[in-house]
């Protein structure tokens, strides 16, 4: 067997670690921008070349298998040694590009504010920001370093914590508290966005009962609905690590005291699998002293630390 035929096929590879990720063939189809059928020759041509099935299929998609799990960690690592082989090779300019991956509230509300400080403090950075919605969709090798708010921490991860998950309604200054609103409008957002805005556990927790004549707004983003709220249109959900600069500078205020405290927090993350170079180091090292509404607590040491 020559080298080149043990070398596995590296679209398959590709097509590979997306059904991994995304744990549906059509789902990864749309990712890649391919067709089912395409994503599905890729994987039978990868097992065929390793001689073992690498996944199950279910009633609603397919899981890797034991095999499969230990042979995703084995392509995960390899490339992103091709993509620290792709930085040498590339030069100093490179050496600087850090890639940020975060949800689009975090992008809007909490990276765009510090997008000029950190043009000031760290000149030489060449960043890129990509908004995910999923960090678990994305690629270890396809950033260097995330914000994400997560319910749980994550196998694979060194987590850092920025802020709590808490929550409080907020509204534009001069509007009524929430309890005298005769028919308050709610911004909310849709139920894929549930972990950003959650009305009914916050209901539950301060025991408010709304007014018949509430209505509720659906927002496409968590932006357009903390801009709604500044403009005095209805009463958002504030997530306070998100929103407290804007409570803090008299943009927002709290439309009810009661302020919902979750199992959740914002974390700095970074794949455990993956070297941080000294550039991303940087750049961490700064969103973590440019957080002023964080916890002040430093997570524990996880694996690569």
């Amino acid at each position: 067997m020559t080298t080149g035929q043990r070398i596995p096929p590296l679209n398959a590879l590709i097509a590979f670690q997306t059904v991994a990720r995304c744990g549906s063939i059509s789902a990864a189809a749309q990712m890649l921008g391919l067709t089912q059928s395409g994503v599905s020759r890729q994987i039978s041509r990868l097992e065929d070349h390793i001689g073992a099935v690498l996944f199950e299929r279910t009633a609603s998609g397919v899981v890797l298998n034991a095999l499969g799990q230990e042979y995703a960690l084995q392509v995960g690592q390899a490339m992103d040694a091709l993509s620290v082989l792709g930085e040498g090779m590339q030069g100093a300019r490179d050496s600087h590009r850090v890639v940020l991956a975060c949800s689009q509230g975090v992008a809007d509300l909490w990276i765009m504010p510090r997008l000029a400080a950190l043009r000031r403090e760290l000149p030489w950075l060449e960043l890129k920001l990509r908004v995910d919605e999923n960090i678990s969709q994305l690629r270890p090798d396809e950033y260097d370093l995330g914000i994400y708010h997560r319910p749980v921490r994550m196998a694979d991860f060194v987590m850092q914590p920025l802020g709590p998950e808490r929550m409080v309604p907020v509204c534009a200054p001069g509007q009524p508290p929430l309890v005298e609103m005769e028919a308050p409008l709610l911004l909310t957002m849709e139920e894929t966005f549930k972990e950003w805005t959650d009305w009914g556990n916050w209901l539950f927790s301060a025991d408010v009962a709304l007014p018949p004549d509430t209505m509720r707004w659906k927002m496409g983003s968590y932006r357009l609905a903390i801009e709604a709220a500044m403009q005095g249109i209805g009463v958002a959900m504030g997530w306070t690590w998100l929103v407290q600069d804007l409570i803090d500078a008299g943009r927002l205020v709290e439309a009810h005291p009661h302020r919902l405290t979750g199992q959740g927090q914002y974390y700095l993350m970074r794949s455990s699998q993956r070297h941080l170079r000294q550039s991303a180091r940087r750049l961490a090292d700064w969103l973590v002293a440019s957080n002023r509404h964080g916890t002040g607590a430093p997570a524990p040491p996880g694996p690569g630390d």
